[in-house]
């Protein structure tokens, strides 16, 4: 899954924070890297759930 540019700038500014009590470079870009592909997955995920679920095109409960 591809981040939209507006959403890419967003997650670098929240994960900003983070990276910098990294402590290096390479660990923060890990950290960012292993963030970014959490958050793709369970999109990935979540898109499979909903797909086959009986109760997603149901309105509100």
């Amino acid at each position: 899954m591809e981040l939209a540019r507006r959403e890419d700038d967003l997650l670098s500014r929240y994960l900003a924070g983070f990276v910098a009590l990294a402590g290096d470079r390479r660990t923060g870009c890990l950290l960012a890297a292993t963030v970014r592909g959490i958050i793709g997955a369970e999109s990935l995920v979540c898109a499979r759930i909903a797909a086959f679920s009986p109760s997603a095109g149901r309105g509100s409960a």
